[in-house]
């Protein structure tokens, strides 16, 4: 009877610490997803750009390849630069081999300093779609980014320039197996190179 007793204290004390085993869990699993989303809210509020009008993201057609419809999206991210650039890439459109695209951009100043830009925006009715090995890449070209004037300035940009003229490039690949995170390069007019990793956001 005393060794019956003893177990089933032994029993109830094994229960108690199980209980008390998984409640600990339970609360570190939901610190978890708050540290998570608290992270990304501050990460997106901390983006200052524009928001375009008229942003319409089209569902891919699904027979594309993966890497591809991957592209997809609203994707946010912050330039390596010395003052820092925001920018905010929309693909609104994606077929195998081009893409609609709307660049949203904070206000920077070149490395130098010698010029400062506002925020504003850009739709690129044509940025280059390629895919290869697991990733896909899209780029387009866009005449420098100055303030736009007249009384009814557009802010449409074919994806492409006369390249004896000053341009800027941009490039963002996307991998299969990394579908939410995709890599930027930025070659200024005079040449200089940002780089930027960007995050899918709904």
């Amino acid at each position: 009877m005393f060794i019956s007793k003893i177990a089933e204290e032994t029993s109830c004390v094994s229960d108690s610490m199980k209980v008390e085993s998984y409640m600990i869990k339970k609360i570190l699993l939901i610190g978890l997803a708050i540290f998570i989303a608290g992270t990304c809210l501050l990460f997106a509020l901390t983006i200052k750009t524009p928001i375009p009008p008229d942003i319409n993201i089209f569902a891919p057609d699904p027979s594309l390849p993966d890497e591809v419809q991957a592209l997809s999206g609203k994707w946010v991210g912050q330039w390596d630069s010395k003052w820092g650039w925001d920018c905010v890439i929309y693909v609104e459109k994606v077929d195998k081999d081009s893409a609609q695209v709307t660049h949203s951009w904070g206000g920077y100043t070149t490395s130098k300093g010698s010029c400062h830009c506002d925020p504003d925006w850009r739709r690129i009715q044509r940025a280059e779609v390629n895919y290869s090995e697991g990733k896909a890449t899209l780029e387009f070209l866009v005449p420098p980014y100055r303030p736009l004037k007249g009384p009814n300035p557009s802010h449409m940009v074919t994806g492409s320039v006369d390249p004896s003229r000053p341009y800027y490039f941009f490039s963002f690949t996307v991998e299969k197996k990394k579908p939410d995170i995709m890599k930027g390069l930025f070659i200024s007019a005079k040449r200089s190179r940002l780089y930027i990793s960007m995050k899918k956001m709904d």
